[in-house]
């Protein structure tokens, strides 16, 4: 089955549906959780909390924006974080924009829509392993040390392109027309 029709049948209440779509797209969502996760359990409530939420949202699922595949991906990042921050200290990771001390305007969509489309374009045209770190540290949320650890860059060094970074991106927002 494709993806539309996966959705279709899910819509219809039909529980194999979901059956399907794990069985399609479990060891993606494996995968992902496995690169954060470090404990079996860990990872396989993080696989079942990413379907449920599949399947809990299955009605708002719009293809047109995404595939089901990226709707999926997304979801298992999030909830991959989510397991991340109540197996470590709990401690929330200061958000994007705070860092970029900039107030962003995501209340309407046109503002979102020019504002991520900017995120996305710089971050996209950073070079490797800047991009890599900087995704790590601001999309997967994991902290400087973790980020040390699995790039085998040094903790000063990553800070270090963190800054560069932050501020190329704050200059792209404001050069970009964003609402402060």
């Amino acid at each position: 089955m494709n993806d539309r029709e996966l959705i279709d049948l899910m819509r219809t209440g039909d529980s194999s549906a979901l059956e399907l779509v794990m069985k399609k797209y479990k060891k993606l969502v494996e995968y992902i959780a496995g690169k954060m996760l470090n404990s079996p359990s860990d990872r396989e409530e993080t696989v079942m909390d990413t379907f449920y939420k599949v399947w809990a949202s299955r009605d708002r699922i719009d293809l047109e924006k995404m595939s089901l595949k990226s709707y999926i991906s997304m979801t298992a990042s999030s909830c991959t974080v989510d397991k991340l921050r109540k197996v470590t200290s709990g401690e929330p990771v200061d958000p994007l924009e705070d860092d970029l001390r900039l107030d962003l305007d995501l209340e309407t969509e046109a503002s979102r829509s020019i504002n991520l489309d900017i995120i996305k374009n710089c971050v996209s045209s950073m070079p490797s392993p800047d991009r890599e770190i900087f995704i790590d540290r601001y999309y997967f949320e994991l902290d400087v040390k973790r980020i040390s650890e699995r790039r085998g860059v040094p903790e000063k060094k990553i800070w270090n392109i963190l800054s560069r970074r932050k501020e190329k991106l704050r200059k792209a927002l404001i050069k970009g027309g964003i609402i402060l």
